[in-house]
């Protein structure tokens, strides 16, 4: 599936998803000085080869909305404890980001667990390398997303 994420104003961007099949679906994204949530959350979902979240949901055919509209494909692959528990990573990563100390792994952790503690869930195993390469791609993204121009897009593979 082609991820394309398009820069828009200083508001909002804009997430389409282009299936193998042709078929896609969109929608808006905020603009939030780092990586856009979204993006994260393609860093994420990829290199931790998550199956049930976000991303594998809407390859497998479901709508993006405020909700995902789900067909029986994409209802099929989701898995509640993956939709959170990889949510919980994407606000962590987040909130390192938005911090000066955006490459700690310890501080990603305890956020982590936060997080995981107040969803009443386990927390995911994300070993040291995987968030070190993480947060390299989410960074490298972030450069080439902040020297975007409205209207210019950055399409991606999941």
């Amino acid at each position: 599936m082609q991820v394309i994420f398009t820069k828009g104003s200083k508001r909002y961007g804009q997430l389409r998803c282009v299936r193998m099949d042709g078929s896609a679906t969109q929608t808006q994204m905020p603009e939030q000085g780092i990586a856009p949530h979204d993006m994260i959350h393609y860093v994420v979902e990829k290199r931790l080869h998550i199956q049930g979240a976000f991303f594998a949901q809407v390859r497998a055919g479901a709508d993006i909305s405020f909700s995902l509209e789900h067909n029986e494909a994409s209802l099929a692959v989701a898995d509640k404890t993956l939709i959170w528990q990889t949510e919980s990573i994407v606000e962590s990563l987040q909130s390192l980001l938005w911090s000066a100390d955006a490459s700690t792994y310890a501080g990603f952790l305890y956020l982590l667990e936060q997080s995981c503690s107040n969803r009443k869930l386990a927390l995911p195993e994300v070993s040291q390398a995987d968030f070190e390469h993480i947060i390299n791609e989410i960074m490298e993204l972030t450069i080439e997303w902040q020297g975007m121009g409205e209207g210019q897009s950055l399409t991606l593979k999941f």
